[in-house]
């Protein structure tokens, strides 16, 4: 009994240690320090530091600490990853996708979104809509673009909701909407996205004085639904 006793404060006192020297790490990243921060978290990611493992594989991807590695990043991307990280995981996904320090695979980047688009995830949900869409790694299929598209856009993703705006300007995927098309893409705009600003004017000048008045309407309503309230979310480092 005593022995276990002892063996579970030894494994809390190193988890302790370890949560100590993360945190110090990341003050050092904070105060320009990478180096320090680099060899802090390369001990702790041997140690299988799930975030660790994820912030070591952002420091070789940026090449903050060391010179750019994608290799290592991938690495460390996909340690993290098997572990359960989730940025790791949609990070991973972007480097398949790119063909960053590992072979280019869009079917391999499709299953890591997958994964994360079913738990609600709105930058895999953006992600995989765009391997739907041009049908890379998966059968093309538009119509599971605009779904995931709007998913992701209905949770305050910039990118989503431009496209999903291009989508209804076009007709592409769904049925043509100017009307649609122009409320996406003022949702999008008012989120600094340049793009979906110029596209929008376009939109605005298809617009007759009806429908004015309900693209308006309906801009307003995007705005503070899938906006405003997901202002503070979206500012969160991903």
């Amino acid at each position: 009994m005593w022995r276990g006793m002892i063996s579970g404060f030894l494994m809390l006192l190193a988890t302790m240690t370890q949560a100590a020297d993360f945190d110090e790490a990341v003050a050092a990243v904070n105060d320009g320090n990478f180096t320090e921060a680099f060899n802090v978290f390369s001990v702790l990611a041997e140690q299988d530091d799930v975030r660790a493992q994820q912030a070591l594989a952002w420091m070789y991807y940026d090449g903050q600490g060391r010179q750019r590695d994608y290799e290592k990043a991938a690495y460390w991307y996909r340690k993290a990853a098997d572990l359960g990280n989730i940025t790791a995981q949609i990070n991973l996904a972007q480097m398949y996708a790119y063909g960053q320090g590992v072979t280019q695979d869009f079917a391999e980047a499709a299953g890591w979104w997958q994964k994360l688009a079913e738990q609600g995830d709105s930058r895999s949900q953006a992600a995989l809509a765009g391997l739907y869409f041009q049908g890379k790694g998966v059968v093309q299929n538009r119509g599971t673009a605009i779904s995931l598209w709007r998913k992701a856009a209905e949770q305050g993703n910039i990118e989503a909701q431009r496209n999903l705006g291009l989508m209804y300007g076009k007709g592409q995927g769904v049925e043509q909407d100017d009307v649609q098309a122009y409320a996406w893409l003022y949702a999008a705009a008012k989120q600094g996205d340049k793009v979906a600003e110029q596209s929008r004017d376009y939109a605005l000048q298809q617009l007759s004085g009806t429908q004015l008045k309900e693209a308006e309407l309906l801009a307003g309503q995007y705005v503070e639904k899938y906006v405003v309230a997901f202002e503070e979310e979206n500012k969160k480092p991903h």
